[in-house]
């Protein structure tokens, strides 16, 4: 793959992802002032049966991005369609399935009754869950026969039409028009995938069929269940222990963490198909290998140039617009930071899932799942708030993605000397703006020109170890080159 041709895809898909966060941000912020914490913190309740409802077909789809790849590339039309039909029906089963599973959990508990909307909204969002469903089946096989452009205008037109919708009716009908605004994108959004000739079918077959795909993407999707589990067990501490309120004003600080960590998925969403095909003998190895490497690099050096300035100018921009959720800003801050500690290990994980080590990394992610609930449970247990949550994930997820580049350098830089360079160019570069971020945001100026020299200020002290660590990435040519002609 072209650098021209991997830079226009993943930044094809990182834009449709941020212009969709950009939509669903202001939704966001609507819908904050429309509900009120306690409301806005239900709507996230809701939207954690969305998060899980995408492992409902318990690993087909997962297969699917492992094997489909490959047959695309060979040209295989006829084992594609059968790997499609296979795991279409294993999903339809398992989204049954989950259904199942959230009707008992929210009958067993008292969350229905308490948030005031009986089960009409957990009913709307496991039919928006179906869609979901839908959605990810499509985006796998558009993304093995590489039309990314599909994907990525199909993600912002979901986007577009659900959160203007929802925006347009959160403040007549509340919740119910956010939830019939995300059902109505979501079909938007499969209609557009379905223009492409590489649209899949349908009619699934019998699920037996896809229980061979499924047992072969099982270790894939254990690791990310794993991996959402513990990125999801602070919304449901703190909606469990301390409220919906609470969990209200964290939620500002989630948004933050999705919009740095868009990026580097949709990279990893470029490259893995071309790792999975790398791995079966489909694409030179090497290549593959330099790619991933040079990508990791660049989006480690790049990152805190975003991240840096957004952490310090949005507290301010939301005492203006959001006054009410005042106890947010110091936790946005806080999870802008775990992001970007996260995403150290987003590119390495997907490689080593490519190249067939999802079990060796099972243990690791069951390890720092369970560190990650013991440190936030422990931590709301003492202290449930905002601030002293957002630390404790803060910690987890950084040594979640040490231990994910530890496991992937020996593979990724089998050289010493490339191997020093990887683990100094990730290191480096996300220590240094956290370290600048936690000083300058001490400064009690939140005026326009108090933000302004503190973003400054950021860039400025982080630009000679950002250009240090990456003249030799080829950022600025592979850049240049998605503008000029082929």
């Amino acid at each position: 793959m072209a650098p021209r041709a991997f830079v226009r895809d993943s930044l094809g898909l990182a834009a449709s992802q941020y212009l969709a966060r950009a939509i669903l941000l202001a939704r966001g912020l609507v819908s904050a002032a429309a509900l009120g914490p306690a409301g806005f913190g239900g709507w996230n309740v809701l939207n954690l049966i969305l998060d899980f409802s995408v492992y409902a077909p318990l690993g087909a789809l997962h297969g699917l991005d492992l094997e489909l790849p490959a047959a695309a590339a060979r040209g295989d039309g006829e084992r594609a369609q059968s790997m499609l039909r296979a795991a279409w029906g294993i999903a339809l089963a398992g989204g049954v399935a989950f259904a199942a599973v959230v009707a008992a959990l929210l009958a067993s508990g008292t969350w229905v009754a308490s948030s005031g909307w009986g089960w009409g909204a957990p009913s709307l969002t496991l039919a928006a869950a179906f869609l979901q469903i839908a959605i990810h089946y499509h985006a796998s096989a558009l993304r093995a026969r590489a039309d990314f452009a599909a994907v990525s205008v199909g993600l912002a037109l979901q986007a577009a039409v659900g959160g203007a919708i929802g925006i347009a009716t959160v403040w007549s009908v509340g919740v119910w028009g956010l939830l019939w605004g995300w059902l109505a994108g979501g079909a938007c959004a499969i209609a557009w995938m379905r223009r492409s000739p590489a649209r899949p079918p349908w009619w699934p077959a019998h699920v037996r069929e896809g229980a061979a795909l499924a047992a072969r993407g099982l270790p894939m999707f254990a690791f990310f269940l794993l991996a959402l589990a513990m990125r999801s067990f602070d919304r449901v501490a703190l909606a469990r222990f301390a409220g919906n309120q609470a969990l209200g004003y964290y939620s500002l600080g989630l948004a933050m963490l999705g919009l740095v960590l868009y990026l580097p998925e949709a990279a990893a969403a470029v490259l893995f198909p071309r790792v999975t095909a790398a791995a079966r003998g489909a694409r030179d190895v090497e290549a593959t290998r330099r790619e991933v490497v040079r990508a990791h690099r660049s989006l480690a050096v790049l990152l805190p140039v975003l991240v840096g300035p957004a952490v310090l100018v949005t507290p301010a921009l939301l005492r203006v617009l959001l006054p009410a959720f005042g106890p947010s800003f110091a936790s946005l801050r806080i999870l802008g930071l775990a992001a970007l500690a996260l995403s150290m290990g987003t590119l390495p994980s997907y490689y080593l899932l490519g190249t067939g080590f999802a079990r060796t990394l099972l243990a690791v992610v069951a390890s720092t799942a369970t560190l990650t609930a013991v440190a936030v449970f422990g931590t709301v247990a003492v202290s449930p708030q905002p601030v002293p949550v957002a630390w404790a994930v803060t910690g987890c997820y950084t040594v979640f993605a040490i231990a994910m580049l530890a496991l992937a350098a020996p593979r990724l830089a089998p050289v010493a000397a490339e191997r020093a360079a990887l683990w100094g160019g990730t290191l480096a570069p996300t220590a240094w703006a956290t370290v600048l971020v936690l000083a300058l945001s001490g400064a009690a100026d939140a005026t326009a020109f108090g933000v302004t020299w503190r973003s400054v200020a950021f860039l400025a002290a982080y630009a000679p170890l950002g250009f240090a660590l990456g003249r030799r990435l080829g950022i600025a040519t592979a850049l240049r080159g998605l503008v000029a002609k082929p």
